[in-house]
């Protein structure tokens, strides 16, 4: 009977990276055909490989069908192992090959939306031409585990909005204020004055946040403060800065959010923060890092953000 110490034995001894990558790549396009011609194969050497497959871990992986293939409940239990050894030997790769070329370093960077707006929007190429050698991969951050520190494989760096708790091993380095602040594009009529009283944001129409998020539960607060009926809301709920951008473009709602979302286009006189009574402080932005296995250019990274945002202090004394 196969179990589970078997099954990892079989992967450690015979199972292949070629045979993950054809499983990520027939997974997402669900032909025969096609992985064959992304991956510059035959058709028959796709199928050869994915039978030694599945003759390994003793189990359908995908069903075939008259359009295709698709997985099975095994083979959706095994995907996202197989995603993470792709992604895991690309870094690795990309690793090597900067050191050996360019005798320097990749930090990995994730980042909050609100992160992304007042810690890294336009320090990037400034830090890249400074440091030629030192290779920055930057990735969202999902916003639905943002506040919950690293995870497994974690970044090298995270910019996120200090967190309640501090997972063991790490340190924050505070990097920016922040606020929950009403914003609204420059075509609405609220942006000429640059302010708006409770009453006139309580008859107002809102770009809505998340369930659940800060600025959500800050405006819902304010309606059953001050005794609005309702929210008037357009009934389109965002956590994607580009998308809150767009909407808010039409010059028809406002949006209550931290400034940070909007920050590089608040600068540029696309929005306007509006000068409100709704306006709340909240958690600092910064930058989790673990000092025990930060390299050379991962504290050049950490020097550079803190500097730029204007964190006193180097980081030596963190």
């Amino acid at each position: 009977m196969l179990n589970a110490s078997n099954l990892l034995n079989r992967f450690m001894l015979r199972a292949k990276f070629r045979h993950m990558q054809i499983m990520v790549v027939l997974a997402d396009l669900g032909s025969m055909r096609r992985a064959a011609q992304h991956l510059n194969m035959t058709q028959p050497a796709i199928s050869q490989m994915v039978a030694e497959l599945e003759r390994l871990v003793e189990v359908d992986l995908f069903l075939r069908h008259a359009r295709g293939v698709r997985l099975t409940a095994p083979g959706r239990e095994l995907l996202p192992a197989a995603e993470k050894i792709i992604s895991t030997i690309g870094d690795a790769a990309e690793r090597v090959t900067n050191a050996s070329q360019n005798g320097g370093d990749i930090v990995h960077i994730a980042a909050s939306a609100s992160a992304l707006g007042v810690l890294l929007h336009g320090r990037m190429a400034e830090f890249s031409a400074q440091h030629p050698n030192t290779h920055l991969q930057i990735s969202a951050l999902d916003g639905t585990n943002a506040g919950s520190g690293p995870k497994e494989a974690s970044p090298d760096l995270i910019c996120l909005r200090e967190p309640s708790v501090l997972p063991e091993g790490w340190s924050f380095v505070q990097c920016a204020s922040d606020q929950l602040g009403v914003v609204c594009h420059r075509s609405h009529p609220f942006a000429q004055k640059g302010k708006a009283s409770l009453q006139e944001l309580g008859q107002s129409t809102w770009l809505m946040h998340r369930v659940g998020s800060i600025a959500r539960r800050h405006l819902e607060y304010l309606a059953d403060e001050n005794g609005w009926d309702e929210i008037k809301s357009c009934r389109i709920n965002l956590h994607i800065p580009e998308l809150t951008r767009e909407i808010l473009s039409s010059g028809q709602y406002l949006a209550l959010l931290p400034v940070s979302v909007l920050r590089p286009w608040i600068s540029t006189g696309e929005f306007v923060e509006l000068t409100t009574p709704a306006a709340e402080p909240i958690a600092p932005l910064g930058v989790l890092w673990k000092p025990d296995r930060a390299g050379v250019s991962t504290r050049k990274v950490l020097e550079f953000l803190s500097q730029r945002c204007g964190s006193a202090g180097s980081i030596a004394e963190f």
